[in-house]
C-alpha cells in the first residue's frame, strides 16, 4: 500500500473514531460505553495482554523480543459534566455532559499508534504499555490506576502523554522542561455557625458574616504573601449557605482551588490558609473545618527526556516551547515513579478556537496523527 493511501486511511480511522468516542462522554470512573469501545479496538491489534483496571481503564501490553526497556503511553478517558454548545452530527449524545476537555482525542491518538503497533511489531524493539485511564477530572484516576499495576509487569521505564492544546499551533508539539503544569489542590471549607432569628442576632454565630471575612483574609494571602514573580493562584469558585432571609446562617460551605508551580510555596500557602483559619475561629466562635478533595503534583519533565523527544521530532520542526501553565494534570502522579513528559498538541486554528472546558470546544482530528507519528517515532527511537 502507498504512503498516501495508509495515511488517508489512517486519517478517516482518526475522524471516525474519535467522533463515536465524542458522542458518549462519561464521568469519572462511569467510562463503560468508553471502555467496550476502547476494548474493541485493542482486540483488534492483538496485544499481549489486555486488562481493565481502575474498574473501567484499560491495559494493553504489546512484548518485543529481547527488550531493554519498557514504555508506556498513556490517554484519559472520562468527559465533564458540562452541556454541548456544538450542533454538529457528533455532538455529545448524552445531555449535560461532553468531551470538553479534549479526551476523546486523546484516546483516539493512541489507538492509532496501537493500530501501527499491530501492523509493525517486528520494528520495535522495546516492551510497550498502553494505559487507557478514567477520572483524570478530579477523581484521582492516575493514582488508582498505579495502585492496580499500571506501571507493573513489566516495570515501566518511561512514560509518556500528551493534552490537546487550543494556544499552540495547529499540529504543532509544545513542551518544556521543568514545570509545565501548576500543582493543584482543590477543597471545601465548611464554616458551622449557630442559628437565630433574624431579630435576635447575637444568639447566634452568623456563619454567612465569618465566611465573608474569611473570603477576604483569604485574599491577602496571594496579593501581599507570595513574591509577584513566583506563579500562584487562589481562586474561590463556590459558596452556598443560609435557609432563609430573615435566619442566621448555621452553615456556609466555600469550594476553590490554590495553584504553584512550586512545591515549597504550595506548602507555605497552605500553612497561611490554615493559620487564619484557626484566628477566625479564635475571633468569631465559629467552627471551620477545611477539607482537600483533589490534589495533584507539579507535571515536572525532566529536561534529559525532553531533550531526547527533541531528538525525536527533529525532522518535524513543528515544536513550541511553551511557557508554563496554571491547569492541572494527574499525569504527574506516574511522573512521581518513573521517568516521564508529557507534551501539547497544539489545536489553534481550524475547528480549534474554542478554550478546553468550553461548551463549544472541538478541534480538527486530522491533528490527531500528529500526536500517534510522536508516539511512533518514541517507540522506535535509535532502532
Amino acid at each position: 500500500m502507498k504512503l498516501n493511501e495508509q495515511i488517508e486511511q489512517l486519517s478517516t480511522y482518526c475522524t471516525r473514531l474519535r467522533r463515536e468516542l465524542h458522542k458518549v462522554p462519561e464521568l469519572g470512573f462511569d467510562c463503560f460505553e468508553t471502555q467496550r469501545i476502547i476494548l474493541r479496538e485493542l482486540e483488534q491489534c492483538a496485544p499481549d495482554r489486555l486488562e481493565t483496571i481502575a474498574g473501567t481503564g484499560v491495559k494493553a501490553v504489546f512484548l518485543a523480543d529481547r527488550a531493554t526497556e519498557t514504555l508506556a503511553f498513556r490517554a484519559d478517558m472520562d468527559g465533564l459534566p458540562n452541556p454541548e454548545e456544538a450542533d454538529c452530527p457528533w455532538r455529545s449524545q448524552h445531555d449535560g455532559r461532553m468531551h470538553g476537555c479534549g479526551h476523546d482525542g486523546h484516546m483516539t491518538a493512541l489507538l492509532t499508534f496501537a493500530r501501527w503497533l499491530r501492523d509493525h511489531r517486528s520494528e520495535v524493539r522495546r516492551n510497550i504499555v498502553l494505559l487507557f485511564q478514567p477520572g483524570e477530572e478530579g477523581w484521582g484516576g492516575a493514582r488508582r490506576m498505579i495502585e492496580e499495576g499500571a506501571l507493573e509487569n513489566p516495570r515501566v521505564d518511561r512514560i509518556y502523554g500528551l493534552h490537546l492544546w487550543p494556544t499552540v499551533g495547529r499540529g504543532k508539539i509544545g513542551v518544556r522542561w521543568g514545570e509545565q503544569m501548576a500543582q493543584t489542590s482543590d477543597f471545601v471549607i465548611t464554616v458551622y455557625g449557630k442559628s437565630a432569628h433574624a431579630s435576635t442576632p447575637q444568639m447566634g454565630i452568623d456563619a454567612i458574616v465569618v465566611s465573608a471575612e474569611l473570603i477576604t483574609m483569604v485574599q491577602t494571602v496571594i496579593t501581599r504573601d507570595v513574591d509577584p514573580h513566583q506563579d500562584a493562584l487562589l481562586t474561590l469558585g463556590r459558596i452556598c449557605g443560609g435557609t432563609a432571609h430573615n435566619v442566621i446562617a448555621d452553615e456556609v460551605k466555600i469550594s476553590g482551588t490554590l495553584r504553584t508551580l512550586n512545591d515549597a510555596l504550595f506548602e507555605t500557602l497552605t500553612e497561611k490558609l490554615h493559620a487564619l483559619v484557626r484566628g477566625l475561629e479564635i475571633a468569631t466562635g465559629a467552627t471551620i473545618r477545611p477539607e482537600r478533595r483533589v490534589y495533584y503534583p507539579v507535571v515536572r519533565n525532566p529536561r534529559p527526556l525532553v531533550e531526547r523527544l527533541y531528538g525525536v521530532l527533529d525532522s518535524m520542526d513543528d515544536t513550541e516551547l511553551v511557557e508554563p501553565v496554571m491547569a492541572a494534570e494527574d499525569f504527574a502522579e506516574y511522573q512521581r515513579r518513573v521517568p516521564g513528559v508529557f507534551f501539547f498538541l497544539g489545536i489553534n486554528g481550524g475547528r480549534g478556537g474554542a478554550p478546553l472546558h468550553s461548551a463549544a470546544f472541538d478541534f480538527d482530528e486530522d491533528v490527531l496523527l500528529v500526536g500517534a507519528e510522536v508516539y511512533r517515532r518514541l517507540a522506535q527511537e535509535g532502532t
